[in-house]
């Protein structure tokens, strides 16, 4: 890291702008914490997808008054970033348009897009940067301030004077995360886009609002603070984005983690700033791989030094029952685990053979042991995968019928991100020949309204009699509800089953 210094306010400052309707931005803070640790003033513009994430092919997302009230917050940067994931490409399109000529600094788009597409990206900014972006914006910021060129910092493809591409090697990754400072909360020049056209200052009483809104604050009914203690995960699942960028930086030293004192002196910080934080989410890929001994030590100083309750994600592979009781004991309420589909063929496809069905039950059963002390956990399921055959599907339903009560099932639609092995596959087979529609405007909420994703849909709560789901799941009756004449029966009940769900919930008086 840098050496600690004070952000100056005449030194160049960089403003980093969030499409994300989640406030979070974890890697936006990570870097605006990074600069300020350096001397370099941030200022943070929070503009929330207005579609959330319900997608769809509306390239223009923001009103022009609110990009006409971003200028002047982009007038005195020396450099602009933008955080994008492959959905929010227009988003960053539009910015970046509203602000070309308008300002003098160059934008520079980072986040998993411009990470796996740069040359894509450079159609439209300046600059992208590939892979972590700390230690690159600081260059970028250095070499314009000192009149150098950016055409030959690692991690920054940008075009040269002569139009040709500059496509530099990333740099290696920084092994000691310690010395990263925790994401900035500060609410220091920090701005939010709310609606109408204005942007106002992001404070305390905005983000908590704000945060209330998370799906799992309202399970909790506690505000949630999201923190993540590692880089990186311990698998390669074909349709997974980290196999991606594996696969650019090497397998190897890819998968990091925070010390427990680096975590807890984040946490108690940022209780300090928020005092109404009533949980934590611990948002690793797979929080579970971390040693046992390690998990052992967080529990420890977790329970002495914080206190709330908080959720974690796990894997199949990594979820044992000491690490469970370690961490239900100090206070995991809820977690959060990947199946995507009971059929050894599609786990196959996925890469992920090694987490099989036996696999799968096993740490369920682990999981299960506590469910006296915890809420129900959620177990995620991939839908609409295009290799899969009728047959696939519905070994997927089937397994869900196995699973031991209480669940809930968390059911996302395939969207093949580029630079990921089964997009790839998929493309080079004819199956996607559309990306506009079926990628960069396509959201995981959107499931194919059909006979065997209605199953799952009745699934959802963890409700639904085991033995008559794995009845309806049986292949003649399937087959004959799967028939062509009955499509427009499957689209009608998947457009009233939302409202439906939405009305009953305000009946019983729990929000919509």
């Amino acid at each position: 890291m840098e050496p600690q210094a004070t952000p100056s306010r005449t030194a160049p400052r960089v403003v980093l702008i969030s499409p994300y309707p989640d406030i979070t931005c974890f890697g936006v803070r990570a870097i605006s914490a990074y600069l300020r640790a350096a001397g370099v003033p941030t200022r943070l513009v929070f503009l929330p997808d207005p579609l959330g994430d319900a997608l769809t092919d509306q390239p223009e997302r923001y009103p022009p008054g609110v990009l006409e009230a971003l200028v002047p917050l982009c007038a005195d940067a020396a450099v602009v970033g933008v955080s994008l994931m492959t959905n929010y490409a227009d988003n960053a399109a539009q910015i970046t348009r509203a602000l070309r000529g308008r300002i003098a600094a160059p934008v520079l788009w980072g986040g998993v897009h411009p990470t796996i597409r740069p040359e894509e990206c450079l159609e439209v900014a300046d600059m992208a940067c590939v892979g972590d972006g700390e230690e690159a914006i600081l260059d970028v910021v250095r070499a314009l301030a000192a009149g150098l060129p950016v055409t030959d910092i690692p991690n920054i493809w940008a075009r040269r004077p002569d139009g040709s591409l500059a496509q530099n090697a990333v740099r290696p990754l920084s092994a000691d995360l310690d010395a990263l400072p925790p994401p900035d909360w500060s609410h220091e020049e920090h701005y939010i886009w709310e609606g109408g056209d204005a942007l106002i200052p992001l404070t305390p009483d905005v983000t908590e609002r704000h945060l209330a809104q998370g799906t799992v604050s309202r399970l909790l009914g506690r505000v949630g603070y999201q923190t993540m203690t590692g880089r990186g995960c311990p698998h390669r699942c074909a349709y997974c984005v980290n196999d991606a960028i594996k696969s650019l930086y090497g397998a190897k030293g890819y998968l990091r983690w925070r010390s427990v004192a680096h975590v807890m002196t984040e946490l108690e910080t940022a209780r300090a700033v928020m005092p109404f934080i009533g949980y934590v989410w611990i948002s690793d890929d797979a929080f579970f791989a971390r040693p046992l001994e390690n998990i052992r030590e967080f529990c420890r100083e977790y329970k002495a030094r914080i206190g709330l309750p908080f959720t974690c994600l796990g894997s199949p592979a990594t979820i044992s029952r000491e690490k469970m009781d370690a961490l239900v004991d100090a206070g995991m309420v809820y977690m959060q685990m990947g199946v995507q589909t009971g059929s050894p063929r599609i786990q196959a496809l996925f890469n992920r053979q090694a987490m099989g069905n036996d696999k799968m039950l096993a740490a369920m059963a682990v999981i299960n042991a506590s469910k006296d002390r915890m809420l129900p956990p959620s177990y995620d399921f991939i839908l609409d995968t295009p290799y899969e055959t009728l047959e696939d599907r519905l070994e997927s339903v089937r397994f869900v019928a196995r699973i031991p009560k209480p669940f809930r099932l968390q059911p996302f639609s395939l969207v093949l991100y580029p630079g990921t092995r089964l997009a790839a596959m998929a493309a080079a087979d004819g199956l996607l020949t559309d990306e506009r529609r079926d990628v960069y405007t396509k959201s995981y909420t959107m499931r194919r309204p059909d006979y065997v994703n209605f199953l799952i849909l009745l699934a959802k709560g963890g409700r639904f009699p085991s033995r008559l789901l794995a009845l309806c799941a049986a292949t003649p009756v399937a087959r004959a509800l799967s028939a062509p004449m009955l499509a427009p029966l499957w689209r009608l009940a998947f457009a009233v089953a939302g409202p439906a769900k939405r009305l009953l919930k305000r009946l019983l008086g729990r929000g919509a």
